[in-house]
């Protein structure tokens, strides 16, 4: 691709080519800190604008064009652009020959859920005879290479490149979580999904997004004609039922408590064992056997089979899938010694608490000791819902640190401990490894042991730095040691 065909693709106010129109892009950079690039793309972002480093980048000779939002002259070889951001994708998909239109590809979105959705729909890919890119928290899988992520959706240019480097393995098939800070700051503009799939919505990113009403319109941009063309959502909830509404074609909706949806449950069981499920899909009767474990995630299931049947996946080929599938990694996690369980989960929010014990609560034949920290520099205002969720269904809590952070540690369990419930057995251990110590010898036979909030993190952020800490490993210290 040339610089010139990059720039009519971008609806530029301004071009000065200054003789650089059919230099041939080689790549597109975007951080200001590292430059280097045929093209270097400025945009003022949340935290800083690279409009200000422009200039000199160009006048340096760490890139040969420049795209940003203000004029720099006559003299220097620039495209002027409304808004930087929002093209960014554009331009990065367009370099790499628009690679997602050349997969069958499942978006998710939701509070609670996406990861486990996207596991599960790898799994049905897979029984289908496709090789995939998995996109999401734990990082972004392209077939059997992983890479590491920062962020739940990443940016476009290490999105679209390992799309294109997809395609170079063999890839027909995505499944990929979609953040609402993605969608409101235009991350995936340009990007087009065969299907989306909405789990829930409850209170989590209010730092970000103010309240839930900003919250929700931010995922719901995913259900539009711009980014889906298949739709299927979660109608159990509020939030669900409030989207559908919504949204007049290519519609698929699913119930895990009533059957007033395209997709529910005949008749089921949760145990500590995994889920045995009589699943209606349009009226046909499907059998699902799954070892993941919870209402919470039979509610996965049933979104992620409405978006198999909107890609035209086989049934026989779904309940195969879903069977294959033994865990998620930090999504209920399960470890054990002497009758004693514990499980370690991603839950970082009250709704994620609640689903998780409750779960739990369904095959326990002891009490429940629950481990949790809230985040530090996240929204404070789940702090005590979560605290509030806890102590009111564990037999036992442990509050302790998370993801610091910048914060005081002991600021954030104060915040927590405005929602413990009155009555409820509960202590504080600021050291995490020593919080699941504490949990560990007070456990007796058959008790549970619930360690939620880092599931699979295998470090622990104090200050700006990261400390190696993973909760798997830690409880299996601890197990092992009885």
């Amino acid at each position: 691709m040339k610089i010139k065909e990059l720039v009519e693709k971008l609806n530029p106010v301004k071009v000065n080519y200054c003789g650089k129109e059919n230099i041939e892009v080689t790549n597109i950079a975007q951080d200001s800190r590292n430059p280097k690039g045929t093209v270097f793309f400025a945009y003022k972002g949340e935290s800083y604008d690279s409009n200000k480093d422009a200039e000199n980048i160009y006048k340096n000779g760490q890139a040969e064009f420049i795209i940003c939002e203000e004029n720099l002259g006559d003299n220097i070889p620039c495209a002027v652009i409304k808004n930087g951001r929002q093209f960014l994708p554009k331009a990065v998909s367009a370099f790499y020959n628009e690679p997602m239109k050349k997969y069958h590809s499942m978006a998710v979105t939701g509070t609670n859920g996406k990861t486990t959705s996207t596991y599960i729909m790898e799994s049905i890919f897979h029984e289908a005879g496709m090789k995939t890119c998995r996109i999401g928290t734990t990082g972004i899988m392209i077939d059997d290479e992983y890479v590491e992520i920062d962020n739940t959706t990443p940016s476009p240019e290490l999105l679209y490149s390992s799309l294109a480097c997809g395609l170079q393995k063999g890839c027909t098939a995505l499944t990929m979580e979609v953040s609402s800070h993605a969608l409101a700051q235009g991350r995936i503009n340009g990007a087009f999904f065969e299907t989306a799939v909405f789990t829930n919505l409850t209170g989590d990113h209010l730092d970000f997004h103010k309240n839930m009403e900003n919250y929700f319109e931010a995922k719901a941009m995913l259900f539009t004609d711009t980014y889906s063309k298949h739709r299927v959502l979660n109608i159990s909830h509020e939030y669900g039922k409030k989207l559908a509404e919504r949204i007049k074609e290519n519609l698929i909706t699913f119930n895990a408590f009533g059957n007033d949806a395209d997709i529910f449950p005949v008749k089921y069981t949760s145990t500590v064992h995994g889920i045995d499920a009589k699943v209606s899909v349009f009226g046909k009767i499907i059998d699902i056997n799954s070892m993941l474990i919870g209402e919470y995630n039979l509610e996965n299931i049933l979104g992620v089979i409405g978006a198999a049947y909107s890609l035209g996946i086989s049934l026989e080929n779904v309940v195969k899938g879903i069977k294959k599938l033994k865990n998620v990694p930090g999504r209920l996690e399960k470890f054990s010694n002497k009758n004693i369980t514990a499980f370690v989960d991603y839950a970082h929010t009250d709704d994620a608490l609640v689903n998780a014990v409750s779960s739990l609560r369904q095959a326990a034949k002891g009490r429940i000791i629950t481990v949790f920290g809230a985040g530090g520099d996240r929204d404070a205002t789940k702090r005590p819902r979560m605290a509030k969720a806890s102590t009111e269904l564990s037999d036992i809590t442990i509050i302790t640190s998370d993801n610091p952070r910048t914060e005081d540690p002991q600021k954030i369990i104060d915040d927590i401990l405005k929602g413990v419930a009155a009555g409820s057995e509960y202590y504080v251990e600021a050291d995490r490894e020593k919080a699941i110590a504490k949990a560990v010898s007070i456990a007796k036979e058959y008790d549970i042991i619930l360690i939620a909030g880092k599931g699979h993190e295998d470090y622990q952020i104090i200050g700006k730095t990261k400390h190696h800490f993973d909760d798997r490993l830690v409880v299996q210290k601890y197990l092992g040691a009885l």
